[in-house]
């Protein structure tokens, strides 16, 4: 007779497996369980960016927020059990993937989120775990389990890739025309590339599994076991030759001569052999996601630089205008801007130097038209207009705006300055005008050049006759060929306010006297050359 069990022993059931203790994904048979269905019976491991690894993998379901990967992820585990979903966006997954375990859970079958206390299925989407993405990475992964098996069980093209594979035949009373043989075995849909086998086992019983070519290795105890532990050995490249050179170290020393080897010795060897000859598949593997992740660094980088761009394709035609609002009524704007990397340095240097009262660069082309050139006038509507565009003088409809011209007490006191078709011409070409502030009063007289002065085609003296004495006899108009370029300055700091004629012809500076500081006699210089231009 059999002593009554005791109600602990009641409680205990042998075929639940204990929980278990791994602190991260990598150390959980799940993940091998769902990396290894992604690789074999569906194409994202090639089509979604970042997902090319293991530990790819791992890192999307420890991710806090939501990832992109892991959506495609679900997304497609979704729509293969049910195909006609549309939206399957990151926001709205947790309850897409809620209610589609709520049907699957109405046939009653044990899942993963089975209660003995109420012998159903219960919703795993509740309390914390409602949102999927806040949720622990223990929990994502068992989802992730039981999506898999929801596939592999009512899927039915996964069901038949795998009947295929195996040579499964349903209805096999029924005559068909043709059975489809298995498919070879270097096809991805054969039966060797979909089963999930270990690589083999040390001279200990410990299996060693790898699902595609990286260096990724993890080893487990008997499997068919509920005390079978799981964990990754190696995640580089570097970790995997180390494997290989302990196993190497590890292996039993032979026997007596001609003693054959025990079973688990010589599978220790060809475990040892089968993991140096995946070190070439792992090098190309590793330089390909090299390669690979260096385009996608790249691409990230052009679509940052792509934000902040313009949305003009070609560079501005104009100089950036550097006017805080200071001058509002100088309404000149500078002129085009061509650009020249050679020159940008020396523009921002010669901007600095250049620097007005009113916060504006000025352009040299401008300045040197405003001096009163006429060769540059000339070379300014050249260079725009005439060498480009080949226009004449009377269809030239952009000429510059008039040069401005100081203002003197004489220009003040004449009015506005208008100029006259009449004009006295001298000998040497240069015309002397008769009205305006430049030009010759009736009670004054031009003079030749004075001693000592340097002779200029631009200046000459033109002196008033002291009250009360005889005028000086006028100067012909070609002795102003050779007049002295002394202007008003030079002449009242040297005290040559006047200048008076001798019989002979000769003008001379009159001597300081009180008339001369009285202004009883007056003198001026007169530029009517530069009066023309301007």
């Amino acid at each position: 007779m059999k002593p009554a069990a005791t109600p602990e022993a009641q409680e205990k059931k042998a075929h639940v497996c204990p929980p278990s203790n791994a602190t991260h994904p990598r150390d959980r048979w799940e993940s091998l369980f769902v990396y290894g269905f992604i690789c074999k019976f569906t194409q994202l491991k090639g089509k979604v960016e970042g997902l090319e690894t293991p530990m790819d993998f791992e890192d999307a379901l420890l991710s806090p927020e939501a990832n992109p990967t892991m959506t495609q992820i679900l997304s497609r585990f979704v729509l293969n059990l049910r195909s006609q979903t549309r939206n399957l966006s990151s926001d709205v997954i947790s309850s897409t993937i809620s209610s589609l375990f709520q049907e699957y859970f109405k046939n009653n079958e044990r899942t993963v989120f089975w209660s003995d206390e109420y012998r159903a299925n219960i919703d795993p989407f509740q309390g914390e775990n409602a949102n999927f993405w806040a949720a622990s990475w223990d929990f994502k992964l068992k989802v992730l389990r039981q999506l898999v098996e929801f596939q592999l069980c009512h899927c039915q093209d996964i069901k038949l890739r795998i009947d295929r594979a195996w040579g499964v035949i349903h209805n096999k009373h029924k005559k068909m025309e043709t059975t489809s043989a298995p498919p070879p075995p270097e096809d991805p849909n054969s039966m060797e590339n979909l089963q999930l086998v270990p690589l083999g086992q040390d001279h200990q019983r410990k299996r060693y599994w790898f699902i595609d070519a990286s260096p990724r290795v993890y080893m487990s105890t008997n499997p068919w076991k509920i005390t079978a532990t799981f964990q990754a050995l190696t995640s580089t490249r570097e970790e995997y030759m180390n494997l290989i050179e302990q196993l190497k170290a590890a292996v039993p020393a032979e026997g007596k001569p001609g003693e054959r080897r025990p079973k688990v010795e010589v599978g220790h060897l060809a475990l040892v052999k089968a993991l140096e000859d995946r070190v070439p598949a792992i090098d190309a593997e590793l330089l390909r996601i090299q390669r690979l992740r260096k385009k996608i660094q790249q691409r990230h980088m052009l679509i940052a630089q792509a934000e902040f761009r313009e949305t003009r394709t070609r560079r501005k035609a104009t100089r950036v205008d550097y006017a805080y609002l200071n001058d509002p009524e100088d309404e000149d704007d500078g002129d085009e801007y061509v650009y020249n990397d050679d020159h940008d340095q020396a523009d921002e240097y010669e901007f600095m130097q250049e620097g007005s009262s009113n916060g504006r660069r000025r352009s040299t082309r401008t300045t040197r038209s405003n001096g009163n050139s006429a060769a540059a006038i000339d070379e300014w509507r050249g260079e725009r207009r005439s060498s480009r565009l080949g226009a004449t003088t009377d269809m030239r409809l952009d000429e510059p705006p008039p040069p401005k011209r100081a203002r003197t007490a004489d220009s003040t006191s004449s009015g506005d300055f208008q100029p006259s078709a009449a004009s006295s011409t001298a000998d040497n070409g240069r015309s002397l005008r008769i009205s305006g502030a430049a030009a010759i009063k009736p009670t004054e007289t031009a003079v030749e050049a004075i001693a000592g002065k340097k002779k200029s085609k631009f200046w000459f003296y033109a002196v008033e006759p002291i009250p009360g004495q005889a005028a000086a006899a006028p100067v012909p108009s070609a002795s102003t060929s050779a007049l002295p370029d002394v202007d008003m300055a030079d002449a009242h700091h040297s005290g040559a306010g006047s200048a008076s004629v001798t019989d002979d012809g000769d003008t001379e500076l009159p001597p300081p006297s009180e008339s001369n500081t009285n202004g009883d006699l007056t003198g001026r210089s007169v530029s009517p050359s530069n009066m023309d231009e301007s």
